[in-house]
């Protein structure tokens, strides 16, 4: 099977080498050469290109956003097809090669990210071309509309090209889920706003290019300070998570190891970086509102009576309503608060069923499930994995969403089971409590 997946990728890469190579050959042969102004221009941009990729600008915690766009727009506005690719195809090569001494970054990555620039660039100085016509002018409908159809040949260039990477390396299509999930699309607008400006400016002044690199670089540290102070706040968030899983010697490092859980079950679903780190951040935190719950509740050997039962249930609500006050955890606020629902609806707080339960709030459920069992409690020995993974497939359908499941069995290399009823007498024998 990973053979297969490797043949997959590599076959998707060379796919797009290809095709790159061939592209820029044809836009060679048929381009005219370039003026000293598009020289310079040429220049300017490939830097920027490179830097862009070198230095990604930080937009959250450990979520970094790459803007070479906004050179690679303005290189297709400003220059002829073959040059422009030549600048992002370039500019990247050069950067990815670079970083490659610092990351364990491939020839293979290295092969594709330049590719994937070089056809985008393309692209979209090509369809900019045919119906700017004399090319950049003042700015008016006509050109608005070209540049606009140059943005979007750029996007879908550029999406399509990694929805096979990814559809490669996954087996199967995530055409619905890249979509749903792509919530950086606001980021690609400002970006190639950006680009625009850019292509506007060296059209008229292009010794001024250079310049542009001074207010991008004060940007980019006023940013990256705005999230050093994020990033702060979301350690002493987490710090606090790990305080209340220390008051329970049983459950220490309990909301770390549900958050890899959580981590790889996204992985296995698909799902995109930032809908990944939304979950697991939510996942890092959630049982944080146990600070509120006393140690004689929390930590009680026997059984609970109702009003310690209360307020023990009364957890998911008050992490709900702590890590709603931080940006970083703000939009994970529902999978904290409903990580305790269930999915025939005899969970807490509020008795959600199947899919009224927000997804990241299933995913952690899963992922606190297994941990749970697998961990030494006051009141019982850790169950094996044999046990657990039994027991899980008996009440997926019930307790846990069979899909998260399904999921979480794959990350963990084992097999379905095909008859988990016949396994329940085996697990009720060893006390499961896991929810």
């Amino acid at each position: 099977m990973e053979s297969n997946r490797q043949t997959r990728i590599q076959l998707v890469v060379l796919t797009a080498f290809a095709l790159a190579a061939a592209v820029e050959t044809l836009a060679v042969l048929h381009g005219s050469w370039p003026t000293a102004r598009q020289g310079f221009a040429g220049a300017i941009l490939t830097s920027f290109v490179a830097a862009c990729r070198l230095f990604p600008l930080h937009i959250g915690y450990k979520r970094k956003m790459l803007t070479d766009s906004a050179p690679l727009l303005a290189a297709a506005l400003l220059l002829p097809p073959w040059m422009a690719g030549l600048v992002a195809g370039g500019g990247m090569a050069f950067a990815e090669a670079w970083g490659a001494r610092k990351i364990s970054r491939t020839l293979r990555q290295v092969v594709f990210n330049s590719s994937q620039r070089t056809l985008s660039a393309l692209g979209a100085s090509a369809i900019f071309g045919l119906l700017a016509g004399s090319g950049l002018s003042e700015p008016d409908a006509a050109t608005g509309l070209a540049a606009g159809a140059a943005i979007v040949t750029a996007f879908v260039v550029n999406d399509v090209l990694l929805l096979g990477v990814i559809t490669a390396q996954l087996g199967r299509t995530v055409v619905g889920d890249w979509f749903r999930d792509r919530g950086d699309i606001p980021y690609d607008v400002a970006l190639y706003a950006s680009g625009l400006v850019f292509a506007f400016l060296g059209n008229d002044h292009v010794w001024f290019l250079p310049l542009l690199a001074l207010p991008v670089a004060v940007f980019h540290r006023a940013m990256r300070d705005q999230v050093a102070l994020r990033v702060q706040t979301r350690d002493a968030v987490e710090a606090l998570a790990d305080v209340v899983d220390m008051r329970d010697p049983y459950t220490f490092d309990h909301s770390k190891r549900v958050a890899e859980y959580s981590r790889k079950i996204c992985q296995e679903l698909g799902f995109s970086v930032d809908v990944t780190d939304e979950i697991v951040a939510a996942a890092r935190v959630h049982d944080v509102g146990k600070v509120g719950v006393r140690d004689a509740v929390l930590l009680k050997a026997g059984r609970l009576d109702d009003a310690e039962r209360n307020e023990i249930q009364e957890h998911p609500e008050l992490g709900a309503r702590l890590t709603a006050r931080f940006p970083d955890f703000g939009r994970g606020t529902e999978a904290i608060r409903h990580h305790h629902e269930k999915w025939d609806g005899t969970g807490y707080p509020m008795g959600l069923k199947g899919t009224q339960i927000p997804m990241g709030a299933r995913i952690i459920a899963v992922a606190d499930t297994y941990d749970a069992m697998t961990s030494t409690r006051v009141y019982r020995a850790a169950l094996s994995d044999e046990v657990t993974r039994n027991e899980m497939a008996r009440v997926a359908g019930t307790q846990l969403d069979p899909t998260i499941v399904k999921a979480f069995f794959r990350s963990k290399g084992w097999e379905p089971l095909e008859d988990p009823a016949a396994f329940a007498s085996v697990a009720m024998e060893h006390n499961r409590v896991a929810i």
